[in-house]
């Protein structure tokens, strides 16, 4: 699928005009690949057409905490291109993912004057935002249940891992508090583990347990 095609799709004609197209990048990336390093500078602000990325911050053990996903149409470097500063966290592709790559100097040449454009940076930076600091609300508000519930329905009740420390570190929670629920759920017949996999049995109670987020 072309550029152009990617702007129909998404309704972006009023954001990205017919001026602006040749200036546009198509970029695709494979799962596990970084698409942005922390503490790099950017050159454009990037809007995911395809795929999954996932913003990762690495520790100096050589583990990573999650911090987000992202999907169609979410950006990033919008925060970089108007505060000037360098990439906070890793960006990884989650999934084989496309993004359209808008440099900067296309923005301030072209754009500053484009109402849509700034719109667009508006609703998304902000939608980020708050999906952050869901998550960040939810993993100190809320019983470890309810969040493992609440991942389970987000990924539409089967998950794949390597391993259960990878996992945990995903959630943001300790590896003996996630075996210990996992084992709770699996005994009570909510949901089937395999060596790399979970499964729900009940979707009914999984659900139920995240109404009230």
């Amino acid at each position: 699928m072309k550029i152009n095609d990617y702007i129909k799709q998404f309704y972006l004609d009023k954001v990205f005009p017919s001026n602006i197209v040749p200036f546009l990048q198509l970029k695709s990336y494979i799962k596990g690949e970084i698409i942005l390093e922390a503490k790099s500078i950017p050159k454009a602000v990037y809007f995911i057409v395809k795929g999954e990325v996932e913003i990762r911050n690495f520790l100096s053990s050589g583990r990573y905490m999650f911090i987000n996903n992202l999907s169609p149409l979410e950006i990033f470097g919008d925060v970089e291109f108007l505060s000037g500063d360098s990439i906070l966290f890793d960006v990884i592709a989650n999934t084989d993912t496309e993004v359209i790559i808008l440099p900067f100097n296309v923005i301030k040449k072209h754009l500053e004057e484009n109402p849509y454009f700034w719109k667009l940076m508006a609703k998304e930076g902000n939608s980020k935002l708050l999906r952050t600091n869901k998550s960040v609300i939810l993993k100190n508000s809320y019983d470890l249940k309810i969040i493992f519930a609440s991942y389970l329905v987000k990924n539409t009740y089967y998950v794949e891992f390597k391993t259960l420390s990878d996992l945990a570190e995903h959630l943001n929670v300790s590896y003996r508090n996630l075996t210990r629920i996992i084992k709770e759920f699996k005994e009570n017949g909510y949901i089937e583990k395999n060596k790399n996999s979970i499964n729900v049995i009940r979707k009914d109670i999984i659900l139920e347990m995240t109404l009230y987020i």
